[in-house]
């Protein structure tokens, strides 16, 4: 776990929203199911400490843009530090439109989120989902993760029912054993 993101965690709890980064594992999966291959642009929407960035950049087509947006400015610059050849703004989801607008990117076919959903409230998880499927290729791939058990619960399941409704195709990973706690993959297709 890295000094930033333990200083933004305590921060900001209510936007870092994680115990502990995702592993490794957990990145080769969200890379994965994302189905990088092919796209000319690929967003990363809240980084974090960039657990999925490197894999994300290690499997980036040749050519395609790479953009990813980070809330947090403790993280955007450890995140930027980190990677400093990848295009890392501060900004927020709900604007992603705009930020792919502001810094030329083409219509991503790839988005990954390391988004805390579960913290969010309603109206801000249909605002993020509205702008991913509003932005995302027609065959494109969003995909963002859950911790398995936690998925069971109401949130959990409500937040299943609304990328049920705001993609035509949802499909879920095996769990990941190795992440703290095991998670797995949504992948969302328009």
């Amino acid at each position: 776990m890295s000094i930033s993101f333990l200083r933004a965690l305590l921060r900001a709890p209510h936007s870092v929203g994680a115990i502990w980064p995702s592993s490794p594992a957990l990145a080769r999966e969200m890379v994965r199911a994302s189905a990088l291959e092919g796209t000319s642009a690929v967003v990363e929407l809240g980084p974090g400490s960039g657990a999925f960035t490197g894999h994300i950049l290690a499997n980036l087509p040749s050519g395609a843009r790479f953009l990813a947006i980070e809330k947090c400015p403790i993280l955007t610059r450890e995140v930027s530090a980190k990677f400093p050849g990848a295009c890392i703004v501060e900004g927020c989801a709900t604007r992603l439109g705009h930020h792919l607008a502001e810094h030329d990117v083409s219509t991503p076919g790839a988005i990954l989120s390391g988004l805390p959903w579960a913290i969010f409230s309603d109206d801000l998880q249909n605002a993020i989902l509205h702008q991913v499927r509003d932005n995302l290729g027609t065959d494109g791939v969003f995909s963002t993760f859950a911790y398995y058990g936690p998925h069971k619960w109401g949130a959990g399941r409500a937040f299943r029912k609304k990328l049920q409704a705001h993609f035509s195709e949802v499909e879920r990973s095996a769990v990941v054993l190795r992440n703290i706690p095991p998670a797995f993959v949504y992948s969302c297709r328009r």
